[in-house]
């Protein structure tokens, strides 16, 4: 059920709310005040979603800003252009997380890497990079990447996270480990080597995932992590796919941290 009260109008219906991310630089506010939205977001709104003047919806700006908001007016223009009108009712802002999740996976072939990607976005992992190691496939070129940016912010949108999934450029292991001195590094390969996630201390505010290839790490990328302070940790029993193991890994550590909050 919708209820905004704010602007003196009050409206409610037994439907979810429908949430439009904001263009790049719009500020948000202040509570009162108008904006509008036009492009690809007023269109999803207006033709995709249906909605009408009078329907609540949420914005989000992709910086830790999300307002609640009501449609004023929806205008066409043109063929297939479309504008909406938004009066803000309420706006809240909130923190990225304490505790950075960033996952460094090789990347899976295809469509796979994509359905990573959202996975990932909603279970509230913060940065992704792909993962160059000796035995990776794919090497995203910046096509690709530009595709699972719009992913991203499709999974942010979907799933209400004020802050999006950033994705990074492609990173090779030797350079991704020599930087890694201060945060919690877990590595997770897609067999069934390692052990239990270990405690993640309070004092730590970065948690690095490092997800090898289904080919697994070679000998000399073990070595590597055998001279650090990495964790070599166990997803399960079977051989996974690497947007299995990512996913898995990244289950395990986002709950290990909530459960952490918790207490």
């Amino acid at each position: 059920m919708v209820e905004i009260s704010d602007l003196g109008i009050r409206y409610a219906r037994a439907v979810a709310v429908h949430r439009i991310i904001v263009p790049l630089g719009v500020e948000l506010g202040p509570e009162g005040s108008l904006l509008r939205v036009e492009g690809d977001e007023a269109h999803h709104a207006v033709r995709v979603k249906r909605l009408e003047v009078g329907d609540a919806v949420e914005l989000l700006d992709g910086r830790g800003g999300r307002a609640r908001a009501l449609i004023k007016s929806i205008a066409k223009h043109g063929k297939h252009g479309w504008s909406v009108e938004l009066a803000i009712a309420k706006i809240a802002r909130e923190d990225r997380a304490r505790v950075m999740v960033e996952v460094y996976a090789a990347a899976a072939k295809g469509e796979r890497l994509e359905e990573m990607v959202d996975a990932l976005s909603q279970l509230g992992a913060d940065l992704f990079h792909p993962l160059l190691t000796e035995r990776s496939i794919v090497d995203p070129r910046e096509g690709k990447l530009e595709r699972l940016r719009r992913t991203a912010l499709e999974s942010m949108k979907q799933c209400g996270r004020a802050w999006p999934l950033e994705i990074g450029e492609p990173v090779k292991l030797a350079e991704v480990m020599s930087r890694a001195s201060s945060p919690r590094v877990l590595l997770c390969a897609a067999d069934a080597t390692g052990g239990e996630i270990p405690k993640i201390g309070d004092s730590i505010e970065r948690v690095l995932l490092l997800v090898g290839p289904e080919g697994g790490w070679s000998p000399a990328e073990l070595n590597l992590f055998g001279s650090s302070s990495a964790a070599l940790v166990r997803c399960a029993g079977n051989t996974l796919r690497v947007e299995t193991a990512a996913v898995a890994v990244t289950t395990l550590v986002v709950d290990r941290l909530a459960a952490g909050r918790r207490r």
